[in-house]
């Protein structure tokens, strides 16, 4: 029966990884991992501007947001967006 995993290993071969792991090997690895985790969520926030509904969507608030200070006369904001 081999060792259980809260007992250290005694010799080099039962070790996962061979160089020791310090505190600044373990912030890098969260860092990457959270760099991965926002790289993801950006590409999926451009999916969704590219797709025509939200492209409409967006337009169709931003001309309706236009109507509503033409109307009240208070701070006209000229909006021209383009997503690409």
């Amino acid at each position: 029966m081999g060792q259980l995993c809260c007992f250290p290993f005694s010799r080099d071969e039962g070790k996962i990884c061979k160089k020791p792991v310090g505190i600044q090997d373990l912030i890098n690895e969260a860092l990457h991992r959270e760099r991965m985790g926002l790289k993801a969520k950006v590409q999926q926030i451009k999916e969704l501007l590219l797709k025509p509904e939200t492209q409409a969507k967006i337009r169709r608030e931003l001309f309706e947001g236009r109507l509503i200070d033409n109307s009240n006369q208070v701070n006209h904001v000229e909006f021209s967006a383009t997503l690409t």
